[in-house]
């Protein structure tokens, strides 16, 4: 929401000083409200008005002041009110650090624009316009790792997903080669889960931990039809758990790398 208000007072080139006495407020409040604090929906709305913000974006964004549950914050990905992606993104881009879990498919951050659109048709739910926004959200996500103060970012990849999971050898050579480049950033680790690591897929889902340097951590969870928050402090230590249980199985960052590079090779003879 911070990031949401900032953005609306930009748009009309306030300074956060002129919001702040045009409501009778103090710049110290109003610069708490666009770092995270929670913000009331009147408070809000006061805001908006004074940005000059025009009433559907207004409605949209109030709807963002309303509480979350004890535990969880959900994003459905057919809620006209919410852009899918749009929630992490800003996640993304305020953490100081990410960790990366994905056994049934390699993490958005990191994917192709044919690989998405293979997987896109895979799940056979997405029309052209969708899949254009889907895959804008990834350019979007990918930009981050360009950033010059990028978040330290490490990513746990299985071997059977970098096998199977697309059945077209051209395309995974494509994905592998990207891979290795990601892998060779400076902040960007990817770790392999091989064959002979224990099963982790059957019991952990695709998620991601974010963590800040002035807030608590806090975790995503993709499923099918959702994105799913976590910020409750003992159900995100259960991630960490597992966690640790992938860094002792998986291989270092200087084996995966060697395994991404003979996998590319092996690839490309497919291709051939």
């Amino acid at each position: 929401m911070g990031v949401e208000l900032r953005a609306q007072r930009e748009q009309q080139d306030l300074t956060l000083r002129e919001v702040a006495r045009r409501a009778g407020w103090s710049a110290s409040k109003v610069s708490s409200w666009e770092n995270g604090r929670r913000i009331a929906s009147v408070d809000a709305a006061i805001y908006l008005a004074n940005c000059g913000t025009h009433a559907p974006e207004r409605a949209r964004l109030l709807e963002l002041t309303k509480p979350p549950s004890e535990m969880y914050w959900v994003r459905p990905y057919f809620d006209k009110l919410v852009n899918p992606m749009k929630s992490l993104i800003i996640q993304e881009n305020l953490a100081a650090s990410i960790v990366y879990h994905s056994p049934s498919a390699i993490p958005g951050m990191l994917q192709t624009e044919d690989y998405v659109r293979a997987l896109c048709e895979l799940s056979g739910r997405y029309t052209a316009d969708r899949l254009k926004q889907l895959i804008r959200a990834r350019v979007d996500r990918q930009r981050l790792l360009q950033r010059p103060n990028a978040p330290r970012t490490t990513y746990f990849l299985y071997e059977h997903t970098l096998r199977s999971i697309v059945r077209d050898p051209a395309l995974m050579h494509e994905q592998l080669q990207y891979l290795v480049l990601s892998a060779n950033l400076p902040h960007c680790t990817i770790r392999i889960l091989p064959e002979s690591a224990p099963p982790y897929h059957l019991i952990g889902s695709k998620f991601a931990i974010l963590e800040f340097a002035d807030h608590p951590a806090i975790t995503y969870e993709e499923t099918f039809a959702t994105g799913l928050f976590v910020d409750d402090r003992i159900a995100v230590e259960a991630y960490y758990i597992l966690l640790t249980r992938l860094e002792q199985d998986a291989l270092s960052e200087a084996e995966s790398r060697e395994w991404l590079v003979r996998m590319t090779a092996e690839y490309e003879r497919m291709a051939q």
